[in-house]
């Protein structure tokens, strides 16, 4: 355009009045100091020595101009400026001077746009001012510009649209047959797809890109999962170049210098929805080219002006598919800026841009700003990089820096690189980068996160398979660290970052999502470094944050060189069926805990039934048992998952919750080796097998052995990390003994293995094989005469099945529910739940209602049965009073033999043989020196 208003001419030579050139100024006539008007003013002819502002419309770029230009089509300015500021998205210019929104059913994808587009068929705006238009709801349609309308009925729709095919498809696409014709633009070219039926794909060919690239863009039409009769249209780009491209190689071969190569790339690439693959290998290239000719020595402005570039095109949504040719680009590109770095004139001081930043750091230079090894950032917003310095005493960093050696601080040479996102870290795996600008946004954004993930749990897996949700997300700055080689570089390098995440997405428990079908998924936070080489993200760094206050940031322990950030994803603690599990087990433990405190009510008031050693160590079993299981029946009385309980997850309080529990089941374990080794010496060994004191050495192995485990575990396994020193330290604790929602040991850490699985297989192992023993025993059994070969191979059943959960070998199955195999896994899980839950249950079982001898002594107790003495020696009655049952009414004789009673009538749990035999001073042996121990 021309130039325009204030009215002015050209001048030329020396203003012979002031002595000043065109558009400088002098305070006075003759005056030896000249001004220059500033940006957005100038000096005209008409007004000599003033400078005069630029009217609504025009801007004035540089100081010292004598013209005002106008601002270019899409961009307007409001007066006194240096620049025009193009329309946004939504809008179009009028007159230089004005934004206007687009009209309804109209719309502007781009930015600098002075005209509005008109939404194609089948699409409209809910209102003006709109940046694109959305499809009509279902079984409605439109013709382009208009107000959407409602399909004819499904029998109608071929007659009655029969000379409007796009309107046709659109309804029948609404009725699941297939994807209505659609027109797609974007920044590599705009295509048409014709009707497709589901499953159907096109192929176009990008228009930009030379055909020997063998680039497509690919259209497919297909099922959405959330119902049986909704398609999409499915995009696919392997395209690379776009308009801007064509651009940005002029640049590229250009003679212009390296500041005037870096201002047309930055204004090239302005526009970031025209941005492509393409142009990020354009842009390298360039700034390739210009540290080459600069030497690789950038100052400030220069160095701004390549970061302003990269920051367009990290606020670029690609849309290219991630492919080796994509990946092998974008990792030039992170080279690249990891050289202007380097290569940046002025050390120790950030230079940013609102999504790029970059700082060399050299200890050597006066104004060191990692003393002691840390270097310390603050920034308002992970979205905005504009505000970032060095600041060691802020109390509220984003992102700290600690290289250590040997385990302490080393000030170290680095150089940084800060993205606010992961645009340029191509990786398959994770699906989608938030790109927001504001925190409002960043908000929305967190709440699509984990509607996303919902979503995409309810479509995946029937309930059996071990599935975690395949959203993953980059959630914090990406930081690329350069760590100069040192001769005192050593194998214990350490290198600590702590990151505060971008988007809030509360903390772990409420972030606690259950679908409709009971599946339950928890967000996590994981420290992970990119492999440029592989092209991954790779979870190589151990990972510590608050769960309670993820906002609090995360630590990330690594000890290598490259872009670190934080991971966030979902991961699936709660299969649907696992509800069911639950319910199943506090049902069956309810009632197995019932049974035991049964079992102590037979017992312990029937002073002769107690005499017996192994009813002494039954009743310490029963009595540990118990209160494991108690303690499991009652944690959810004081213990959320959602954090909401009196007792706060990772408390002191759960620590203690966790560490009783971990010990009960570890005495437990100790008490079902004492009842196997019990077992073994009263029916295997029988002679040669006297212990003195042995309730007490029971008992001390049995409560103290277990004592140091969760000792152990919890002071061993819970650590504390630092990051920073002084007023910007951050402290976190990492628990790798307490479960996060829930008060028990961890699953799948070393502590868990270590501590509680270890100790569990020793007692299946050696329980085992007490158990192989004492089967073979029963196997050999003889009938006493008095019962069928069926009766008696039913007896040895329930024996054994006796012993085997008296032992608690019910555990070994516990052992394979982690196997990746899905039906087996399941089915290990209920039969786990089901062998041990009821481990109670079988204690009162065996103990009470099976065993005779206490059967009769309630009997007896409560008048129902006459008590006879029996003809065995006088030690033996006088110790148990052994009975047989006669009814008060007079019923016959019981003939029902014991499964635990050997050929002489002893019962193995309270046999009368323990007290066959007495030492020299008259104390009982144990165990019982009797052959008839050996003939159950």
């Amino acid at each position: 355009k021309a130039v325009v208003s204030p009215q002015s001419t050209e001048s030329s030579g020396i203003n012979a009045e002031y002595g000043c050139t065109p558009g400088h100024v002098a305070t006075s006539t003759g005056s030896a100091v000249c001004t220059p008007c500033e940006a957005g003013t100038v000096e005209l002819t008409a007004s000599p020595n003033e400078c005069t502002p630029c009217s609504a419309g025009t801007f004035a770029k540089d100081p010292g101009m004598t013209a005002c230009q106008a601002c270019p089509d899409g961009t307007k300015s409001v007066g006194q400026a240096s620049k025009c500021d193009p329309c946004k998205p939504g809008q179009y210019e009028v007159g230089g001077t004005e934004c206007r929104d687009c009209p309804k059913n109209e719309y502007q994808a781009r930015y600098g746009n002075d005209t509005c587009d008109t939404c194609q068929n089948n699409y409209y705006t809910e209102g003006v001012g709109f940046s694109e238009c959305i499809v009509c709801p279902n079984n409605q349609y439109s013709f382009g510009g208009n107000d959407c309308k409602d399909c004819p009925a499904p029998g109608d729709i071929t007659t009655d649209l029969k000379n409007d095919d796009d309107q046709r498809y659109k309804c029948l696409s609404d009725l699941g047959e297939g994807c209505f014709t659609q027109t797609i633009s974007n920044q590599y070219g705009t295509w048409t797809t014709s009707w497709m039926k589901v499953g159907e794909s096109q192929s176009m060919a990008c228009p930009y890109d030379d055909s020997s690239l063998g680039t497509v863009a690919v259209f497919k039409c297909t099922m959405k999962v959330s119902g049986a009769q909704d398609v999409e249209l499915v995009e696919e780009y392997s395209c690379r170049n776009t308009l801007n491209t064509i651009g940005l190689n002029d640049v590229k071969s250009s003679n212009k210098t390296v500041e005037q190569k870096a201002e047309s790339m930055e204004q090239i690439t302005a526009n970031t929805a025209d941005n492509g693959l393409g142009d990020v290998e354009v842009v390298t290239d360039i700034i390739e080219n210009i540290l080459e000719e600069d030497n690789e020595v950038l100052d400030t402005n220069l160095t701004t002006s390549i970061l302003q570039s990269v920051s367009n095109l990290v606020n670029s949504d690609l849309q290219s598919n991630v492919t080796t040719s994509s990946k092998s680009i974008t990792k030039s590109m992170v080279s690249t800026i990891k050289k202007v770095a380097s290569s940046v004139e002025t050390k120790n001081v950030p230079v940013k841009t609102n999504s790029v930043a970059v700082m060399d750091v050299k200890n050597s230079e006066d104004n060191v700003p990692n003393s002691n090894g840390v270097l310390s950032f603050s920034v308002k917003s992970n979205y905005d990089l504009g505000d970032l310095s060095v600041d060691s005493e802020t109390t509220s960093p984003a992102l700290m820096i600690q290289t250590k050696s040997k385990g302490v601080s080393a000030q170290r040479d680095m150089s940084i690189v800060i993205i606010t996102d992961s645009t340029l870290m191509l990786d398959e795996d994770i699906t989608e980068t938030p790109v927001v600008t504001t925190s409002a946004e960043g908000e929305a954004k967190a709440s699509e996160i984990v509607a996303e993930i919902m979503r995409n749990l309810e479509s995946g897996g029937n309930g059996t398979e071990d599935l975690t949700s395949k959203k993953t997300y980059v959630n914090s700055m990406v930081t690329e660290v350069t760590v100069k080689a040192s001769e005192d570089d050593e194998e214990d390098f350490e290198l600590n970052l702590y990151l505060r995440p971008s988007l809030n997405i509360g903390d772990q428990y409420s972030a606690l999502n259950e679908s409709d079908n009971g599946r339950r998924v928890q967000i996590q936070y994981l420290c992970a470094s990119y492999n440029e080489d592989k092209g991954k993200w790779e979870q190589d760094c151990k990972t510590i944050y608050n769960t309670e206050s993820p906002m609090d940031g995360v630590i990330c322990v690594c000890n290598h060189n490259t872009s670190f950030a934080v991971l966030m994803s979902a991961y699936e603690i709660d299969r649907g069926y696992a509800n069911v599990q639950s319910y199943l087990t506090y049902g069956l433990l309810g009632v197995s805990t019932a049974g035991l405190l049964l079992t102590l009510i037979f017992l312990l008031p029937a002073a002769e039934l107690r005499k017996t050693r192994s009813a002494k160590i039954n009743i310490c079993f029963t009595v540990a048992l118990i209160l494991a299981s108690i303690m499991f029946l009652i944690q959810d009385l004081f213990i959320q998952a959602d954090n909401r309980g009196t007792i706060r997850l990772r408390s002191y309080a759960c620590a203690a919750y966790t560490m009783i529990q971990h010990y009960l089941w570890l005495v437990v374990f100790m008490w079902m080796i004492i009842e196997g080794f019990l077992m073994y010496l009263s029916l295997v060994q029988v002679f040669g097998s006297h212990i003195s004191k042995y309730m007490l050495k029971f008992n001390l192995a049995a409560w103290l052995v277990p004592l140091p485990f969760p000792l152990i575990g919890y002071f061993v396994f819970t650590q504390t990390y630092t990051v920073g020193e002084g007023k910007s330290a951050v402290s976190l604790v990492d628990h790798q003994y307490i479960s996060e929602t829930m008060c028990f040991i961890k699953p799948e850490t070393i502590a868990f293995y270590t501590l509680f699985l270890t100790p569990l297989c020793l007692c299946i192992v050696v329980n085992l094989v007490f158990f192989a023993l004492v089967a073979r025993v029963i196997k050999n059994s003889k009938s006493s005469g008095t019962t069928t070969e069926s009766e008696q191979m039913l007896r040895q059943l329930k024996a054994a099945v006796g012993v085997m959960v008296l032992l608690g070998t019910g555990w070994f199955f516990g052992i394979f529910m982690s196997l990746p195999v899905p039906d087996f896994q399941v089915f290990m899980q209920y039969l786990f739940i089901v062998l041990n839950s009821t481990q109670g249950t079988f204690v009162f079982l065996f103990y009470v209602v099976l065993n005779d001898q206490v059967k009769t002594h309630w009997l007896v107790k409560f008048g129902l049965a006459e008590a006879k003495k029996s003809t065995t020696s006088s030690s033996a009655a006088a110790a148990t009073k052994n009975t047989t049952l006669s009814t008060s009414k007079g019923a016959s004789k019981s003939t029902k033999e014991n499964i635990y009673e050997n050929q002489a009538a002893e019962d193995h749990t309270y046999s009368t043989a323990e007290y066959g035999n007495m030492d020299k001073t008259g104390k009982h042996e144990f165990p019982a020196k009797s052959e008839d121990n050996a003939k159950i």
